[in-house]
């Protein structure tokens, strides 16, 4: 693969956010770049191999910069096949091969565990947000039941005052029908013992109420002398 095909590679492989301390590939990807310096004429690299891999090992960085761990990986791949090629044409003797393909190799590695741990890393977050979530809900739940709770134990008293309210009425109304009913009862009584007094005696005049001193043997006409 060219340097512009490289640079032109597709962005939609795994990203990520890189975890803090974690540099992926970095210290490897420089141990490429130093071996494949030093090109030319009895170095074991010619120039256009040296440029090719340093354009593929650039692809590489990049990819990894943004977090495009499978184009990263891909690249690599590329960056291998560029190296056997140049093997293979004469361009990289076996020498500058072992050790251009052994600093492959601990960027590979090192790639890899980095993938993994942002694998991990987004596990971890995403498992955070859920638990966190659903206690989330978990309170907003309690909140609401307590809020239900404390609703119907208002409501609870409230009806309850009221009918205590209404008892208190109906005692009262109660007790002020019977003071009625007492006091009618009382002006009932004093009026039967002040009514007017019956007949005095035989019910007959007096012996000295009539006229006169009764019938006494007078001398009237027509009576014996």
């Amino acid at each position: 693969m060219t340097a512009a095909r490289r640079r032109g590679a597709s962005a939609d492989g795994a990203r990520g956010a890189r975890p803090r301390g974690v540099t992926a590939g970095g210290a490897a990807l420089v141990g490429v770049v130093l071996v494949l310096g030093g090109c030319g004429s009895g170095s074991g690299l010619a120039n256009d191999a040296a440029a090719t891999l340093q354009a593929g090992v650039l692809t590489v960085t990049e990819a990894v910069a943004d977090g495009r761990y499978d184009d990263a990986e891909a690249e690599l791949a590329e960056v291998r096949a560029d190296l056997e090629a140049g093997v293979d044409s004469g361009q990289v003797s076996a020498t500058r091969y072992r050790l251009i393909d052994d600093a492959l190799d601990r960027t590979a590695l090192e790639l890899a565990a980095t993938r993994d741990a942002v694998v991990a890393q987004q596990a971890a977050e995403q498992l955070a947000a859920e638990q966190a979530a659903a206690e989330q809900a978990a309170a907003e739940q309690a909140a609401a039941e307590q809020a239900a709770a404390e609703q119907a134990a208002a409501e609870q008293a409230a009806a309850e005052q009221a009918a205590a309210e209404q008892a208190a009425a109906e005692q009262a109304a109660a007790e002020q029908a019977a003071a009625e009913q007492a006091a009618a009862e009382q002006a009932a009584a004093e009026q039967a013992a002040s009514g007017p007094a019956g007949p005095r005696g035989d019910g007959g005049p007096g012996k000295d109420d009539g006229p006169g001193k009764g019938h006494g043997k007078g001398k009237g006409p027509g009576g014996d002398d």
